[in-house]
Formats: structure tokens, C-alpha cells, sequence
């Protein structure tokens, strides 16, 4: 059975009129689907009303809000319709800590789009609001928690009736109309899947909407007699196979949180739209996409102790929370799985950080100790954002000889350095790949060539350097081979790392819904998914025959 909710009357009267449906109590029924109207009474009362059918009526499978809506996007016209894969909430400018994701699928002439609902009194601000998300609405969001706390698959489809602005929303009272025969098409569809129990199980896991596709799957999974993990398999792999398509972005947007020291900031801001923010932790969990940087004070947690078998030798090491995200867009980066946005926030109170550092050397006698920058973002890209490389190079070039900092990137922007006294314990570390990895898998990065460029200067200039192969990918062992003649003769390398591609459980799932198809030949083995310890050592062997190295994180 399928439930359909909608605000308002008008929002569904059209397809409740093409078929003959009777008033049974609060909901209008037709065959397997039932129809909710909450007529005006607000975001609050639809979305305890549809948690309480939900809880009445178990033979409910799927739930869809449908419904107008207004756009915050260019790419959204009036009359389009959309299905809304994440959801969120803002009230008076501060957006809630959680988005709530929900099912993505692909619905022909149907537009996947983030949505965010703000309340009634708040006076809706469509240049902020489209740093947030493509369309707008007042319900959505509490009809996303009522069918995620009833633990039913909920679908937003919603028709895009207006441009968010007062004239476009005036309009829609009176004159707008929808394609309400693709609507049906929509729920007959959606109904034809939820009739049949293999069918919504391939759909929910896997986003697949088209019924004759459906129908071969179940066909194959019957024929083969598939249990249910080697069809979740199955469904793994469909979502490993799918590509996603990438395009760079400008940062046009500036959030920077009160508090912050300006002077700090490395780039003009005249030029940038800029939003002054309460606390940072909302937004940056909210933003859809890299169009916006954020820049906040840090609180909490200002180092991370590294996993074992992450530092040369077993040494001991912590990771800088420095910043979070990238410009970059490699496939592999586990920033994809481990946070909700991939926006770019830099944190400039770096006295906190000098002083978490300076605790940590009086607490752990310890040495040698590493201390990295650039594990959850780029260090010397996010130069372009901070002077904090410059202020952190000055910090450790007073400290002991054993008490190293490593800056992780695969940017060949050095120009932080260049002016700047080499020091033993600073160590510039460089991850390489063969170029026909980074044109497959490590978009808007720079080549092999400009990296090993600056690599060169670096170490003309002193650094020590950091050869970083992590992660290597199979299948290009001549590539690995004719890379490692081309760094021979590079001076002044502090060490060479290997390290293989690897997910732990949750973030392996959280990339099967944002880069599945990196995950292609990963296995489950000791606590992570990665390739399989025969492939891994074969590698390692013929590293072996051309250099000396330490393997990160290995088994």
C-alpha cells in the first residue's frame, strides 16, 4: 500500500479526480493507495499526523509527499518535478545540525535535488537558501523524520510551482497547473513496485526505477536462487557500477563565523558573496555543494591521535584538525564517506593549536612524534585560504629535532614555502599516483609532472620530502614501475610510504551512495573493505625491488 500526503487540497485534487476514490475516515483510498490531505494546518501537524497512519496502517510500504514547491535553482523551471534526496531544516538563518538523506532513484524527466524547509514567520532569503539546497518548501523535513522514525521508505516528489519569490508565489494561488498524467504515471509506477516484494526490495537498495529492468533483476535472482547476501551483492555492485559526473567549482561564497580573525584570511573577499554565521558546525553540515568555504574557530578536538601502523616504524603520530574537506575531488577520498558536505571549513584560532601540540609533548616523552597536516583536507592547497602552513612551519622549527610535522598534499602550490628556512623535522610529503591514475580517479588535482615539479623545487631548496603512493590501485603495475624511475633521483626524501585502498564498514557504505564505483575488487577482511592480501602483497613485492618504504595501515 502506498501512502500520499499533500499540505493542501489543491496540491492533489487533480489526480484525486481521475480516479474513484472514497473518503474512509482521514484518508481518501483507491485500491493499494491512500491519499492524506493535512489541509493547511503546518509542517508540525503533517508530519505527526503521517507518523500516526503509519504506526495504524502496517501494509504501507512507501510513503511520498507530493506537493508544490519553489526554486532556489537556475536549472529548475516551473512545472519541472523532482525527487529530493536530502532534506533539511533552517530556521532564521541557522541551519540544523542534521540533513536527513532519503532514497535517490532515477525517474525519467525527474530532477534529484536537495530540499530545504524553513518555518512559517521566516522571511525566505533565496540567495542564502540556494547555498543550501535546489528547492524550498515549509514540510518537507517533518514528513522526512515522521517516515524515517516509522521506519518506512519515504519519497519527496514535489512539482515546482514558483520562483520563490513573492510575485511567482502570489501567482501560484490562482494560475498554476501541473502534468498531473505524469504524476499518476509517477504513482502507478511506484505502486507497481511496491506491489511486488523482490521488485521494492531491488528498488530501495539500489534506486533502480525502471519496471522492465526490475523485472529482468527478479527474473536473474530467481533463476540463480539467490540467498539475501548474495543478493545484497548483487545490489552492491549495481551501485558500485554507477558513475557520477564532476565539475569543478569556483568558490564564490564566504561563511565565516563570529569571531574570527579576518586579517587571517588569505584571499579578497570584495569579491565573494560573505555571510557572517552564528556557529559553523550547521552550515558546514548542510552545503551542497563547493561553491562555499567556510571559516570558523575550532572547538573541541584540535589533534587526533593516528590509527596504529599509520607512521614510520610505529612511531607515534597526530593529525592536525586544521581543516575539513577539499577542492580536490578525488574518487577514493574517504572526506566522501566521513563527512555530510564536502564544503572546505578552515579554522584560523591557531594559538588553540599550538597549545594542544605543546601539551602533547609535555604529556608523551616519547620520540621521534609526527604531527600531519593535510589528513582531513589539503595542507598546502588550503595555503591559498590561511597563512596557518607558514604560522605551523615557524611553530616546529623551534622544536626539538624528533619532533616532526608533515604536511600531506598533492597540490604543487609551494609558493608558502619558498620563503621559509628548511628544517630536518618539516617534512613535505607528496602524494604521487601514475598519471593514468589521477586522469581516472583524482579529478581537478594537478598532474604527475607539475607535482614532481614541485617536489624538485622543494628539495633543491632543502625540504625533506615525503613520497606518499597511497592509495595504489591495482592493475598498473608498469605505470608503479615507470614511476618509481622517475623519482631516483630526487634528494633530500625523508621516506616512502605505500599504502593500499581501504574503507572501514561505515565509511564503505556511505560511499556506495557517493562514490560507489571506486569500490570495485574490494573485499571484507579484518575489520576493512580492500583488496583482496594476495593482490596487496604482489605489489608490494615489486616495490620492493626498487626502493625502501614503510607500509601504512596494513595487516
Amino acid at each position: 500500500m502506498i501512502l500520499i500526503a499533500s499540505e493542501h487540497k489543491k496540491e492533489i485534487e487533480p489526480f484525486l479526480k481521475k480516479y474513484p476514490f472514497k473518503k474512509e475516515g482521514n484518508l481518501f483510498q483507491y485500491r493499494n493507495t491512500a491519499v492524506f490531505i493535512n489541509h493547511g494546518k503546518g509542517a508540525l501537524a503533517l508530519g505527526f499526523n503521517v507518523n500516526s497512519i503509519l504506526s495504524k496502517f502496517e501494509e504501507i510500504k512507501i510513503a511520498v509527499l507530493f506537493g508544490f514547491a519553489g526554486s532556489l535553482s537556475n536549472n529548475l523551471r516551473i512545472g519541472d518535478f523532482t525527487v529530493v534526496e536530502s532534506v533539511k531544516l533552517i530556521c532564521d538563518k541557522k541551519p540544523l545540525f542534521n540533513p536527513i538523506k532519503l532514497l535517490s532513484f532515477d525517474f525519467p524527466k525527474v530532477k534529484n535535488t536537495d530540499l530545504v524547509s524553513i518555518l512559517d514567520g521566516y522571511e525566505a532569503d533565496s540567495v542564502f537558501l540556494s547555498n543550501f539546497a535546489d528547492v524550498v518548501d515549509k514540510e518537507s523535513y517533518f514528513f522526512a523524520k515522521a517516515v524515517k522514525e516509522s521506519n518506512i521508505l519515504g519519497v519527496i516528489f514535489r512539482v515546482i510551482s514558483d520562483n520563490n519569490n513573492k510575485e511567482s508565489v502570489l501567482r501560484v494561488a490562482s494560475l498554476f497547473s501541473y502534468d498531473v498524467d505524469f504524476l499518476d504515471n509517477f504513482v502507478q509506477t511506484i505502486g507497481k513496485i511496491e506491489s511486488d516484494s523482490l521488485k521494492f526490495e531491488i528498488f530501495k537498495h539500489t534506486g533502480i526505477s525502471d519496471l522492465s529492468v526490475l523485472s529482468g533483476l527478479s527474473n536473474l535472482i530467481n533463476k540463480k536462487r539467490l540467498t539475501f547476501s548474495q543478493r545484497q551483492n548483487m545490489y552492491r555492485k549495481i551501485r558500485i557500477n554507477k558513475s557520477f559526473n564532476r565539475e569543478r567549482t569556483k568558490i564564490t561564497t564566504v561563511f565565516i563565523e563570529k569571531g574570527v580573525k579576518k586579517d587571517r584570511i588569505s584571499f579578497d573577499l570584495s569579491s565573494k558573496k560573505v555571510y557572517e554565521i552564528d556557529d559553523y558546525v550547521g552550515c558546514f553540515h548542510n552545503l551542497k555543494d563547493k561553491r562555499a568555504v567556510v571559516f570558523a574557530n575550532k572547538k573541541g578536538e584540535f589533534l587526533r591521535k593516528t590509527p596504529d601502523n599509520y607512521t614510520p616504524d610505529n612511531t607515534r603520530g597526530y593529525s592536525i584538525l586544521n581543516a575539513y574537506n577539499c577542492l580536490y575531488d578525488c574518487s577514493y577520498c574517504f572526506l566522501k564517506g566521513y563527512f555530510k558536505s564536502f564544503n572546505p571549513v578552515v579554522f584560523l584560532n591557531y594559538e588553540d593549536y599550538f597549545k594542544a601540540i605543546s601539551d602533547i609533548l609535555k604529556k608523551d616523552p616519547r620520540r621521534p612524534i609526527y604531527f600531519y597536516a593535510g589528513t582531513f583536507s589539503d595542507s598546502l592547497l588550503f595555503g591559498k585560504f590561511s597563512d596557518f602552513n607558514v604560522k605551523l612551519a615557524q611553530f616546529f622549527s623551534k622544536q626539538d629535532k624528533d619532533v616532526y610535522v608533515e604536511f600531506r598534499t598533492k597540490s604543487d602550490y609551494i609558493e608558502d614555502f619558498l620563503n621559509i628556512k628548511p628544517k630536518d623535522n618539516i617534512i613535505i610529503a607528496f602524494s604521487l599516483n601514475p598519471q593514468e591514475v589521477i586522469d581516472r580517479y583524482e579529478a581537478f588535482t594537478p598532474s604527475l609532472s607539475r607535482r614532481l615539479e614541485a617536489v624538485k623545487k622543494l628539495s633543491m631548496r632543502g625540504f625533506r620530502i615525503g613520497i606518499r603512493f597511497d592509495p595504489v590501485f591495482l592493475g598498473y603495475v608498469n605505470e608503479y614501475r615507470d614511476l618509481m624511475y622517475s623519482i631516483k633521483d630526487i634528494e633530500n626524501i625523508h621516506s616512502v610510504e605505500i599504502g593500499f585502498l581501504r574503507f572501514d564498514k561505515k565509511n564503505y557504505f556511505n560511499m556506495l551512495h557517493k562514490e560507489p564505483n571506486v569500490l570495485s575488487r574490494l573485499v571484507y577482511e579484518n575489520g576493512m573493505y580492500r583488496y583482496k592480501k594476495q593482490q596487496r602483497q604482489k605489489m608490494v613485492d615489486m616495490f620492493k625491488k626498487y626502493m625502501h618504504f614503510y607500509i601504512s595501515m596494513e595487516l
